[in-house]
């Protein structure tokens, strides 16, 4: 059996990985390359207190890369579930009120990830550009999602899956 389950063992209807840009990893990379260059100065000089501070940023740093580094977007009979390594949001199809295409801008969040923006939507973004809008019954704020095809996804979801 192909077909791809989610962790509640329910069949994928459409699974999308979304990735930031060159630019952004580009810049994550030089900083952590930046602390491990630092770490190393710190022990060639026997700064052991430097050398602690730099090694707890520099994993700390990693981690977060390795939680943050894809965007995940599922959707399966009864769920639609994104975000990035183990923060994820979940929601049942059937408390979506509404999808609609959206187009992502740094204006509006300031950054990338996890993010408030000031039209009061919160964003899992990974770049600008292409995403949804989707408002979620006894949600407080509409939730914002960086995609590359929101108007299948929107099409999907007021579809019922059919």
């Amino acid at each position: 059996m192909n077909e791809e389950m989610t962790p509640g063992a329910e069949p994928v209807i459409y699974k999308e990985n979304v990735y930031y840009g060159t630019v952004m990893w580009l810049l994550i990379g030089g900083l952590i390359v930046l602390y491990l260059v630092v770490l190393v100065g710190a022990i060639a000089k026997r700064k052991t207190g430097m050398a602690v501070g730099m090694a707890v940023v520099t994993v700390f740093l990693l981690a977060l890369l390795a939680n943050f580094w894809k965007l995940t977007f599922i959707v399966t009979e009864n769920e639609v579930v994104f975000g990035f390594g183990l923060v994820k949001k979940r929601f049942r199809r059937s408390d979506i009120e509404s999808c609609e295409p959206y187009t992502l801008e740094f204006r509006n969040y300031l950054g990338y990830g996890i993010r408030l923006g000031l039209d009061r939507t919160i964003a899992y973004n990974t770049r600008n550009g292409p995403g949804v809008k989707l408002t979620i019954d006894g949600a407080k704020k509409p939730y914002v999602v960086s995609v590359n095809d929101p108007g299948a996804i929107c099409r999907l979801l007021s579809s019922g899956g059919e």
